[in-house]
This record gives structure tokens, sequence and C-alpha cells, in this order.
């Protein structure tokens, strides 16, 4: 009786973080695009977007680390994107290619924040 109860909410539970894996493979094609000037500031608040909560490296987390999740995730070829949200792999990369446009476009923080705000 306790297993039926479980599945249900075990499949909420991970359907929650399915979102943040799919922000993961969306931000994978800004990650390998090439820098552009002219949209730098769009591309950073395009990025700055991608990141994942705290809530959501738990649930990846989680998920990652279940035996039957792990099955679940391999199949469904998702593993690696949780692993990666979950270890804070994905936002480094995130800032790491913020940091990138910054210092070839020469932006400064101050700038990008003001940018933002008038978007």
């Amino acid at each position: 009786m306790k297993t039926l109860l479980l599945i249900p909410i075990y499949a909420f539970f991970l359907s929650g973080c399915a979102s943040a894996v799919k922000r993961h493979e969306l931000a994978q094609g800004h990650l390998n695009k090439t820098i552009d000037c002219k949209v730098a500031h769009a591309d950073i608040a395009e990025l700055e977007s991608h990141k994942t909560s705290t809530g959501e490296k738990l649930v990846n987390g989680v998920a990652s680390i279940l035996p039957t999740s792990i099955l679940l995730n391999v199949i469904l070829g998702e593993f690696t994107s949780r692993a990666a949200i979950a270890t804070g792999a994905f936002d480094s990369k995130v800032d790491s290619k913020i940091q990138d446009i910054q210092s070839d476009c020469m932006l400064t923080e101050n700038d990008n924040k003001v940018m933002l705000v008038k978007q």
C-alpha cells in the first residue's frame, strides 16, 4: 500500500525538475554560440535566465542518486543534465560564458545591469 502511495509522489517529484533539464538543453545552444557584441546584453540576459535555483539543484541531485531514477534518467537521456545541474557544473559553464562575453565585448557589470533594466 505504501508503495502505491509513493509512486505518484515520486512521479510528481521528478516531473517538477523536468523544466530545469529542458532549460539545460536550451542553454547548450547559447553556450556554443559565437560571441556577437551587438547582442551581448541580450545574450547575457538569456544566459542568466537559464541558471538553476537551489531547489532545482536539490531536486535534480536527489533524482540523480536514487537507484530507480538513475535507470529512468539513463533511459531518457537526462542523467548527464541532472548531474550537471545538481553539482553546479551547469551554472559554472553559464557564468564562464557570461564572463567571456563581458571580456570580449569590454563590458563591465555596471553596463550590463543598466542595459538589463532598460530592456
